[in-house]
């Protein structure tokens, strides 16, 4: 017959051969139409409902993908899956050496995923709402120190050609707003709005958001806007890549254009290390923490949607308090 048949049951799980690197063939399931076709449902679903990015629904689909692919249980089953189900397959990433961070996505992917087929009458429960999320914090490594901060942006102040001016208000935004490098990179002029001290970016989920810029950072723009800015491509973009060649819509940066000008002013000062726009972010938000600020309002300023993002910047402020204890009394 050619074609596949009619499909009249539940979605089912296809079993294929993958070969391994020492040879022979291992038992692989691979997703068929009718799982397919629930995942496109679920994805249009929280593209234009739920306003997500396209690379967030992406992921989604990525993660959810995993978890059919290891279902153990019949296919038909997979709506009444349980908590115990889905803490199973988290542990099983962790044995095939998923990163925390990965399954914390993934934990999330599937509490979303679930809480739409309950909406849509297809499972009765939720049953990642009561699934532990891995614990993720920041990288102990991937902040700035005070005199790291200082030493960056001494360096790249004294920048006199137009990249490496540009490159110190690309910097100086960074280490005074926290914004991501996409917020950065799609940041328009029009947006920026010096006399108020405010900007208005575009995060994750197309949500818009107000970022507050402190009285340096001002300075430092108002010089940028009127000095450097005339001399860099026409772009209703705040930044403009000065490269001849580039692609980048509006003669923005890329991501990893926008990264090499961080990691240039890193380098240039000479402070170890990896540099990337993330680091300063981390920086940024550890610092309020640090100073005691309330973790709803490090949300708000870093524009998390879950608060559980911004606690996992109190873990470095308890390794703060266990190092004082361990000053005076040793160990904790």
């Amino acid at each position: 017959m050619d074609g596949d048949p009619p499909s009249t049951g539940p979605p089912r799980l296809l079993a294929v051969a993958v070969s391994t690197p020492h040879g022979g063939t291992v038992p692989r399931s691979n997703i068929d139409r009718a799982h397919g076709r629930l995942l496109d449902a679920f994805g249009a679903y929280e593209a234009a409902v739920e306003g997500l990015a396209a690379p967030t629904v992406r992921n989604h689909r990525i993660y959810l993908e995993a978890f059919l692919r290891w279902w153990p249980g019949s296919p038909s089953a997979v709506p009444a899956a349980s908590t115990a189900d889905l803490a199973a397959f988290l542990v099983a990433e962790a044995g095939r050496g998923l990163a925390a961070r990965t399954r914390r996505a993934e934990a999330a992917a599937l509490r979303r995923f679930y809480s739409w087929l309950v909406l849509t009458g297809v499972a009765g429960v939720n049953p990642a709402a009561a699934l532990a999320t891995p614990r993720v914090g920041p990288p102990h490594n991937g902040l700035y120190s005070p005199a790291e901060v200082q030493a960056i942006l001494g360096h790249t102040v004294t920048l006199t050609d137009v990249r490496g001016r540009q490159r110190h208000a690309i910097v100086a935004t960074l280490r005074w707003t926290g914004m991501r490098s996409g917020e950065l990179r799609t940041l328009r002029s029009s947006d920026l709005h010096l006399g108020a001290g405010r900007a208005r970016v575009v995060g994750k989920g197309s949500r818009e958001r107000t970022v507050l810029l402190p009285e340096p950072l001002v300075e430092v723009l108002a010089a940028f806007q009127q000095e450097v800015r005339p001399q860099l491509p026409v772009s209703p973009l705040l930044l403009a890549n000065p490269h001849p060649f580039v692609t980048t819509p509006n003669s923005g940066f890329g991501q990893e254009a926008l990264s090499r000008e961080v990691e240039l002013a890193g380098d240039g000062a000479g402070v170890d290390g990896r540099h990337h726009p993330h680091k300063w972010r981390h920086t940024y938000a550890t610092e309020l923490v640090r100073a005691g600020v309330d973790i709803h309002v490090v949300q708000r300023l870093l524009g998390h949607a879950s608060i559980a993002s911004t606690v996992g910047y109190t873990h470095l402020v308890l390794d703060d308090l266990r190092a004082a204890v361990a000053e005076v009394w040793g160990a904790a």
